[in-house]
């Protein structure tokens, strides 16, 4: 079956130490992280540049920092890559900046029918302990955690729930969480796991995805 994404998002995100004012589209734009048109554009459109809080928007990108996370963020799936170098740039230009831990995540809106819906939370959450306690029970919300058995310390989170953007469809959310605090004097783990993990994180949601429709 081929699932037909409505609206999808990637986004990065580096839990740290951070001076959020640092992160301002001038900045960017000076260190070619940006051009200078889209600069131009995110200063016109607004957004908020402060020692608190920064957030910004070019066409392809959003920006949000504040001083204990930096998240940046895609819905346009041709600048995937551009994420993973834009977010590998900034750091390196930043080395010494503390990050205690990367998420590399994916979430995404799938429409579907009722019945669809109905088959696949029955297939992930079966209502028949619930039959008893609940008149005509359904599932709302799925969170499942699971620990990575190598490599990097950390887990994988998936939730599965009704889509509030797209009428009658699914919502998933995938969380690639990685614990870095075992070395997180600068950034430099960071972008050694963002750089060894971002390519097999794409065939990790496939699989995700995939298992989600298995038996539908």
């Amino acid at each position: 079956m081929k699932h037909e994404i409505e609206l999808q998002q990637h986004s990065i995100v580096a839990v740290g130490n951070l001076n959020p004012a640092i992160f301002q589209p001038a900045w960017f734009a000076s260190e070619g992280l940006i051009s200078h048109r889209e600069a131009q554009a995110a200063v016109e459109a607004g957004g908020m540049i402060s020692a608190q809080d920064t957030l910004f928007q070019v066409d392809w990108l959003q920006v949000r920092v504040v001083p204990d996370r930096f998240v940046v963020a895609t819905q346009n799936e041709a600048y995937y890559r551009h994420l993973h170098d834009l977010v590998a740039a900034t750091f390196s230009k930043l080395i010494h900046t503390p990050v205690f831990s990367l998420g590399i995540n994916y979430s995404c809106h799938y429409p579907l029918d009722d019945a669809l819906w109905r088959d696949i939370s029955e297939d992930l959450a079966p209502t028949d302990p619930w039959s008893n306690l609940l008149h005509a029970p359904r599932m709302r919300s799925l969170t499942m955690q699971g620990a990575r058995p190598s490599g990097p310390k950390g887990y994988v989170q998936i939730t599965v729930e009704p889509s509030l953007r797209v009428e009658n469809g699914m919502y998933v959310d995938i969380n690639n969480h990685y614990d870095l605090t075992e070395e997180a004097h600068g950034c430099r783990a960071m972008l050694r796991v963002l750089d060894s993990k971002w390519n097999g994180t794409f065939q990790e949601y496939k699989t995700v995805i995939d298992r989600i429709y298995q038996d539908v």
